[in-house]
């Protein structure tokens, strides 16, 4: 992205002041003392971009009182009526839009952006426009969020990453910005200071990790995908084997299971499995022990029927009643299961649709929500005109001239609340039903119930026949059972078979997809890039003459990816008994953490600053690279600690001559013309040079 012009505009009763500044596309210089405001101008670039987080807190509150509250010119405090800023910037495909934030405003929300399409600071057109929020729910995913638009803008996919909790979130670009802008009062702590975590575990590392290319973020999202999947497998398989164990001592003893193991495995034999039941000696499948229990049954009939002269007709007709209603019954509760699962389906798919249209309720809720924020501002977009060119802009998806019924967004709220009430209303009705059905089908397993004791009872009273026939009778009640309980867990063994046949195939496609992952964090090509990265980084190091350690034995630790000297890190800290800051080795180990100082100026760890962060754009710029830099930086006042002019000189000077990067560097040089002199020999760059103030009038 290169950012080419920047406009502040404060209105005042004095007439209109602020400063319009145009930049290269290579290094510029912003010079000036420390209270002429260049911070105002590299804070105000960061505020239009959304990210001002990275100089403390959100909205106005992160800008200096000059630009929102009063400022002083001509020795007089001049009171701030309104102000805003409007940033130009420019795409790698060569697209062009202008950022508009208010920050002191009676009527307009900072959290507002103006997105106008075109060159309107240096084309000075009419051109057309939308709003983006943000800071608000939402504006880093939503189309109608500033941030998920600059996302889209600068090219980037942002990746998934782990949370502290766990959950995949998104690495949000302001994380990213954190390497790219560094500001003056805590900018130049760390290696990438001020970075917001948002909860992201070693967020830090991954947005190195993304602005590098590096093939991390989806190979680790795809291994927590594979991991959530074999996890789930394996409870599935646990809880598919435990009701198999229920299933088969329901279905008495006797019964052996064959070729399924305790535990998950993507080799399983579905061939091989089978179910038996061993009676005494002898071991019948299933269907045949099945088939000789109903030849039992025939014979017991036949011999019923040769006993039944010694019967009361009225008792055998009983019983075939009994037999008809149970078998009645039967059906209808068949009948009840079968609409019980239709209505469950129907409840499914009612949950689908509410969720469906929640979404859609969130996104022209997300609409309104900018023009509300129109609304409440007195902007002409919220009363339907285009604020450029005046002309009519409706609401609506369909054009103007064409002759259609339509719903204006507020309408379409209603209609999609209305929609969400009747389908919670629905899933009210479809659960009443279910829990109906439920009723009903419990109602009739207990008529089932009672009237196979019923029928039981009419067969024992069938005393007054033989001994045999009373014989015959317990046997034929003992095989009905027995078959109709034999035949109920061969359909669900049939059911399980198959479940753990679809488990098995799913936990061996888990393991192919892990054989193309790779085996290491970083793949060949990720190590490559950040071996590159360590001798961009060792070259940068000697050429702003770091001498605390010999650059030779400095390297990258491929943990933290920080540079490290025989496993001791190196950083500064502030010491307790002293103000003055030191270059120190800080000594990493996995079991404790101590610090081990060195005699050394603070100046050489921002010279480490400088490199790491150059170094991420020159490896990612490196023509055998695919990697995310957006190919601009921004420095103030990076000449911290008393710099030595050589140094300031090498930074400028690899600024101006790195490829395809845009540098915009804001420095006082000590307040000494010799110094910045010195600094820029035979650098290439533009000065904007400010005057006493950088506010003035327009």
């Amino acid at each position: 992205m290169i950012i080419r012009a920047l406009k502040l505009k404060i209105t005042t009763q004095e007439g209109d002041f602020g400063f319009f500044l145009e930049f290269d596309r290579a290094l510029t210089i912003i010079k000036g003392s420390n209270s002429s405001g260049k911070s105002t101008v590299f804070n105000s670039i960061l505020y239009s971009l959304g990210m001002e987080e990275l100089i403390g807190g959100k909205n106005q509150s992160s800008l200096p009182y000059a630009v929102k509250d009063y400022f002083e010119y001509d020795d007089k405090k001049i009171p701030i009526t309104q102000s805003e800023v409007y940033l130009e910037v420019e795409n790698k495909l060569g697209d062009v839009r202008t950022f508009r934030r208010a920050i002191t405003d009676q009527t307009r929300n900072a959290k507002l952006v103006e997105v106008l399409d075109g060159a309107f600071l240096t084309g000075k057109l009419p051109l057309q426009s939308s709003f983006k929020y943000l800071h608000d729910g939402g504006s880093a995913i939503y189309e109608e969020g500033f941030h998920n638009f600059l996302e889209k803008f600068l090219g980037f996919n942002l990746p998934q990453v782990q949370n502290s909790s766990g959950k995949q979130v998104k690495l949000y670009l302001q994380a990213i910005f954190a390497a790219l802008a560094v500001e003056q009062k805590r900018g130049w702590t760390d290696y990438i200071a001020n970075i917001p975590h948002y909860g992201i575990r070693d967020v830090r590392v991954k947005v190195v990790e993304f602005l590098l290319g590096l093939n991390v973020f989806e190979a680790d999202a795809k291994r927590s995908e594979l991991n959530y999947e074999s996890v789930e497998i394996d409870n599935a398989w646990n809880d598919s084997y435990k009701e198999l164990l229920r299933e088969s001592r329901a279905a008495g003893e006797g019964i052996e299971i064959q070729g399924v193991p305790l535990r998950v495995t993507s080799a399983l034999d579905s061939d091989n499995i089978a179910v038996y039941k061993r009676v005494g000696q002898t071991k019948f499948s299933l269907s045949d022990y099945i088939s000789q229990l109903r030849a039992d049954y025939e014979r017991q009939e036949l011999e019923m029927n040769k006993l039944k002269d010694g019967v009361s007709p009225e008792v055998v007709s009983a019983i075939d009643v009994n037999s008809a209603e149970l078998n009645r019954l039967v059906g209808l509760y068949e009948i009840s299961v079968s609409t019980l699962a239709i209505h469950r389906s129907s409840l499914a798919t009612n949950k689908q649709l509410a969720e469906q249209a929640s979404e859609e309720l969130l996104r022209n809720k997300s609409t309104l929500k900018l023009q509300k924020f129109g609304a409440e501002q007195g902007l002409y977009i919220a009363k339907e005109q285009c604020p450029t060119c005046f002309q009519y802009v409706d609401d609506s998806l369909t054009g103007g001239g064409v002759l259609t019924s339509k719903m204006s967004i507020e309408t379409n709220i209603d209609y999609l609340d209305s929609q969400l009430k009747m389908l919670e209303r629905q899933q009210q009705g479809i659960r009443l039903t279910i829990q109906n059905l439920e009723e009903e089908g419990e109602g009739i397993r207990q008529r089932i119930a009672k009237s196979r004791s019923i029928l039981a009872a009419l067969r024992s009273d069938v005393t007054s026949g033989t001994a045999g026939t009373r014989t015959l009778l317990r046997k034929q009640m003992h095989l009905e059972s027995e078959i109709e309980k034999i035949n109920g867990f061969d359909t669900k063994f049939d059911e399980l078979k198959k479940r753990f046949g679809s488990l098995s195939l799913q936990l061996k496609n888990n393991q192919d997809q892990r054989l193309f992952l790779p085996k290491e964090h970083y793949s060949e090509q990720d190590t490559k890039t950040l071996n590159l990265f360590g001798k961009m980084f060792r070259a940068n190091v000697g050429t702003f003459d770091y001498h605390s350690a010999p650059v030779g034995d400095i390297e990258l630790d491929f943990d933290s990816l920080l540079p490290f000297l025989s496993r001791i890190e190196l950083r500064v800290i502030r010491e307790k008994n002293s103000e003055s800051e030191k270059a120190i080795h800080q000594y990493r180990s996995n079991k404790n953490q101590n610090s081990m100082a060195a005699d050394s100026s603070a100046s050489d760890f921002v010279r480490l600053i400088w490199a790491y962060l150059i170094a991420i754009h020159q490896t990612s710029a490196h023509p055998t690279i695919k990697a995310n830099h957006p190919g601009f930086i921004l420095f103030d006042e990076p000449g911290q600690h008393s710099m030595a002019t050589k140094s300031q000189h090498a930074l400028l000077q690899m600024l101006s001559s790195s490829t395809g990067l845009q540098s915009i560097v804001a420095a006082s040089f000590d307040d000494s013309e010799p110094v910045f002199k010195e600094s820029t020999e035979g650098v290439k760059f533009k000065l904007i040079q400010l005057g006493e103030k950088s506010i003035g009038p327009l």
